[in-house]
């Protein structure tokens, strides 16, 4: 099996090499430099010492001896590994002094010097010894004067600041990956907490949290952003635990009643008209029955929310015309006033089956507790980025109580007694309306009644 390494060992690693990339052009940049610097102060130095010279030459005319206890004296006052060479000659080229490491070697004059132009500046002449002599030449009133230095000094300082850098480059990134190790192992420790945390959580510890250190960083943010997913995951569990047992109770007793009056139907031999009525009650069971399992489909369905393929334009005008003319009939038929005021001129991004669904389960909820000769309304005002929609019935209104459960499952109102319902439409149109972006609240009327308002965002290129 493949070994890979830790994310501390790459950073490390990343960590070396750029330190080591960014050393090394450092060291390169600052050796450089210093050759540089050397090499203009070594000639600076060598020009200064021939103007002196050429100085003296002109104040002593034509006194070759005192020329050359002055170019004695200059040689043997400088450095020693510098081995300085001094020549003089006169204006036609001819040697006239000799001393120092001048003395055991004939360096010619260039001929831009004999030619009577300036030496163009300082030039390096192999003489055999390893390192180049730097030979610097000037011509005075008197003749000419030559200056010869060793580099090998001024070599030796380049080359001992360049080992420098390369002895101290292995210790410092030996010392670099140390400190990166240590600094990647201090900033992951909060992962390898987080990981252990994250091992220990199972569906049966949902209710631990992953710490978090408070530094406010993008490892606690992380962390917060886990514990967030799992308490989101945790309240779906809550609520599949609930519905889970919710339909339970609500399926087993149609099916309790239906196992017992087969029972006791085939307990004896029974006429038709007898068995006719059993059937007819077991159907009116099944019918319920299938009531119930689609409707905790759609629930189950608006849960998971939005399905891409099924998300269009839809005008909310529009669809509250069908859904009042939906249930037009069933109001005329109980003699209740039905009214559809929709004036948002808006529109919103959603499956229009739901958005169907979600308000003819609140104008159903409101016709249901509306009594003979009352009325129900359904509002549609626009507003700065979402529409809203009002539905509102002049029933017996809701108590607390009642306002408590209005949107759990399987629950129904003090008032819905002589009704008939499942408890699942007004959870189910709250889903909807969250699959949507929205919201279901239950205002208190001015007045008798009950009042259920959506908040729906309206599409994008519709909010304003």
């Amino acid at each position: 099996m493949r070994r890979t390494l830790s994310i501390g060992a790459k950073w490390t690693l990343r960590y070396v090499v750029v330190i080591g990339i960014t050393t090394s052009a450092f060291s390169a940049y600052v050796y450089h430099r210093a050759e540089q610097r050397i090499n203009k102060d070594s000639r600076l130095l060598m020009e200064l010492q021939l103007a002196q010279l050429i100085e003296h030459m002109d104040a002593t005319p034509g006194a070759v001896g005192e020329w050359r206890e002055f170019a004695d004296r200059q040689a043997s006052s400088g450095d020693p590994e510098l081995r300085i060479g001094i020549d003089y000659f006169d204006p036609a080229g001819q040697r006239l002094v000799s001393v120092g490491a001048a003395a055991m070697m004939e360096v010619p004059l260039p001929k831009r010097v004999l030619m009577g132009k300036a030496d163009p500046g300082v030039r390096e002449v192999e003489v055999g010894w390893g390192y180049p002599y730097l030979v610097l030449s000037g011509r005075g009133d008197q003749g000419i004067a030559q200056l010869m230095v060793y580099s090998r000094p001024f070599a030796r300082s380049a080359a001992a600041i360049r080992d420098a850098f390369w002895t101290a480059a292995p210790v410092m990134l030996l010392v670099t990956a140390l400190l990166g190790y240590l600094l990647s192992r201090g900033s992951l420790r909060p992962i390898a907490t987080i990981t252990r945390s994250a091992r220990r959580i199972s569906s049966q510890r949902l209710d631990e949290a992953i710490p978090t250190t408070g530094s406010g960083d993008e490892l606690d943010e992380l962390a917060g952003t886990l514990n967030d997913m799992l308490a989101r995951i945790r309240e779906g569990m809550e609520r599949m635990r609930h519905f889970s047992g919710d339909a339970a109770h609500q399926l087993r007793t149609p099916l309790n009643a239906m196992q017992g009056e087969l029972d006791v139907t085939l307990a004896k031999e029974r006429t038709p008209a007898e068995y006719r009525v059993v059937l007819s009650d077991v159907l009116h069971q099944v019918v319920t029955l299938s009531d119930t399992v689609n409707a905790m489909l759609r629930l189950a369905q608006s849960e998971g929310g939005l399905d891409a393929a099924h998300t269009v334009r839809v005008e909310i005008d529009s669809l509250l015309e069908d859904v009042g003319d939906f249930f037009a009939v069933l109001a005329e038929e109980r003699g209740i006033e039905l009214v559809v005021a929709a004036e948002s001129k808006g529109a919103v991004r959603g499956d229009p089956t739901w958005l169907h669904q979600l308000f003819a389960n609140l104008v159903h909820n409101a016709l249901q507790y509306t009594p003979e000769g009352g009325r129900v309304t359904i509002e549609a005002r626009p507003a700065s980025d979402e529409v809203r929609v009002r539905v509102r019935d002049t029933g017996p209104g809701m108590s607390e109580a009642d306002r408590a459960i209005a949107f759990s499952r399987f629950e129904r109102g003090s008032a819905a007694a002589k009704g008939a319902g499942l408890g699942l439409g007004l959870a189910l149109a709250r889903e909807i309306a969250r699959a949507h972006g929205g919201s279901i609240e239950i205002e208190r009327p001015a007045r008798r009644g009950a009042v259920f308002a959506v908040r729906l965002p309206l599409a994008p290129r519709e909010a304003r």
